[in-house]
């Protein structure tokens, strides 16, 4: 690990809650400074002792279009290397990052490196092309997974890659499932007062993407065919819930469904992955896979294809059979024929079980994460 006598900047667009956990164990490693924008996403921020926030201008109708001013805190707090959040809609990136090697600092992108909705083709297309012109310009890169890793280390030749592994914040999360697991699930049922011995859970926001209405038909399916009935949680908020309400009510099977809105408070997350036996996302997954991971939940979504869904790397995570179901058949048969595989083989559950906890001690632990940040600070500070 690195000394504290390090001084780091992080420039963000925004910084979101779920970061604060990465960035609080990172500043025990280094002299933290991070810089954020203002919020016009609706995604929670916060504020902490080691950040603070820079003048920024939204210049178009996206949010991610968008001119910072970080090099004032940049010059005053004098580091060794920056490491900004990259979004080629940050538009004045090369002009931080030039000004940053006059002053002899280095610099690190953090991001995907590509737009992972249309993959990266830099011969054919101009976005491409310029995003390849800055990875090579720059001192090194982070990415998130380890295929952002294989795809981009065939282009960028100019400049290292390194690997950040996606992740939430697991050391809090595993103290709450070790609290969780003392109660049990069944007390922890009759608590929330979940009477359905077999559950499936979505989490994630409400969007027309996502696709929750999957869930109903699988539902159904499991109901009808396969004689299972299942409770199905809904976490989240959005566009999409009044419509999955209404069709609940229309269906009359109100008895069997759940809505918990938005929910913030990660014990109660926590406690319905925990008494849910399958996560199911019919749209693009992001952390929600490590998310139910930390809670022994297993994830059902779709392979990605003609560009949908359009996952994160956390993806990776999904191992067909062995931590979820990953499906190449994108309908709610495929979806409930999975499904009834899992809730009625009980040694199939213990080594999704065993296989998920193995996967968030070694894979993808908050240290982790960390330690990819850290790896790519000593070697510039080297450099």
């Amino acid at each position: 690990m690195i000394k504290r006598n390090k001084k780091v900047v992080i420039i963000q667009k925004i910084f979101a809650n779920y970061r604060k956990p990465v960035f609080d164990l990172l500043a025990q490693h280094v002299e933290l400074l991070v810089l954020n924008g203002h919020n016009n996403s609706g995604i929670e921020t916060i504020k902490t002792n080691y950040s603070k926030k820079i003048f920024s201008i939204q210049y178009w109708f996206n949010e991610t279009a968008l001119i910072l001013f970080p090099l004032f805190q940049i010059l005053k707090f004098k580091p060794q290397v920056v490491i900004l959040e990259f979004a080629i809609g940050i538009i004045n990136l090369p002009f931080i990052i030039l000004t940053c090697k006059v002053f002899g600092i280095k610099c690190a992108f953090w991001s995907h490196g590509y737009n992972r909705a249309i993959g990266f083709e830099p011969r054919r297309r101009l976005s491409d092309r310029y995003r390849l012109i800055l990875m090579n310009l720059i001192d090194a890169n982070i990415v998130y997974g380890k295929k952002d890793k294989e795809i981009l280390k065939h282009y960028i030749t100019k400049s290292e890659i390194f690997i950040a592994q996606n992740t939430l914040d697991t050391i809090s999360a595993s103290q709450i499932r070790d609290k969780l697991e003392l109660e049990g699930r069944m007390n922890i049922k009759n608590r929330l007062k979940v009477k359905h011995e077999k559950n499936l859970i979505f989490i994630g926001r409400m969007l027309t993407s996502k696709k929750p209405e999957l869930l109903i038909d699988m539902y159904e399916l499991l109901k009808f065919k396969y004689n299972i009935v299942v409770g199905v949680h809904f976490i989240g908020d959005g566009p999409m819930l009044e419509t999955i309400k209404n069709i609940v009510v229309k269906k009359g099977i109100g008895e069997d469904i759940y809505f918990h809105g938005a929910v913030y408070d990660e014990n109660k997350n926590g406690e319905l992955l925990f008494i849910s036996d399958l996560m199911v996302m019919p749209g693009s997954v992001g952390l929600s896979v490590n998310h139910s991971f930390c809670f022994n939940c297993p994830v059902l979504s779709f392979k990605k294809i003609n560009g949908h869904p359009v996952h994160g790397p956390e993806v990776e995570y999904i191992i067909h059979n062995k931590t979820g179901f990953l499906l190449e058949d994108h309908s709610p048969i495929a979806m409930a024929t999975f499904g009834y595989k899992l809730l009625t083989d009980d040694r199939l559950r213990q080594e999704f079980k065993e296989n998920i906890q193995s996967m968030v001690k070694n894979i993808f632990p908050l240290e982790k994460m960390v330690s990819g940040v850290v790896e790519c600070v000593d070697y510039l500070s080297e450099k």
